[in-house]
């Protein structure tokens, strides 16, 4: 093998390790927010603060973020659907959390 060969061979290997570190990365996230999410609702509940759409729009636009864009680089029809739908119910959420905070 040739040194440019082997130096265009290890560069591509970090690529690779850089693409995987990123995806476990976004994967961690992916669990770490709406569990955050979830714990801050438990806590606003049990203060008998009722107001959690915030919370619980900042989960579904994680989650329909990572499905459409799993669902458009993959072509799967099914996580387009369900990431289209996760979406719709942000938007519904996120006007549920306007209305909320100016009443």
């Amino acid at each position: 093998m040739k040194k440019e060969e082997i130096l265009e061979k290890a560069r591509k290997d970090e690529d690779e390790m850089e693409k995987l570190i990123l995806t476990k990365s976004l994967g961690i996230s992916t669990i770490i927010v709406p569990a955050l999410c979830i714990l801050f609702i438990l806590i606003r509940i049990a203060n008998s603060e009722y107001i959690i759409s915030d919370l619980v729009a900042i989960t579904l636009a994680q989650l329909s973020i990572s499905q459409l864009h799993h669902a458009l680089k993959m072509k799967k029809k099914l996580l387009l659907i369900s990431g289209i739908i996760i979406l719709i119910l942000t938007i519904i959420f996120t006007i549920e959390f306007v209305n909320e905070v100016r009443i």
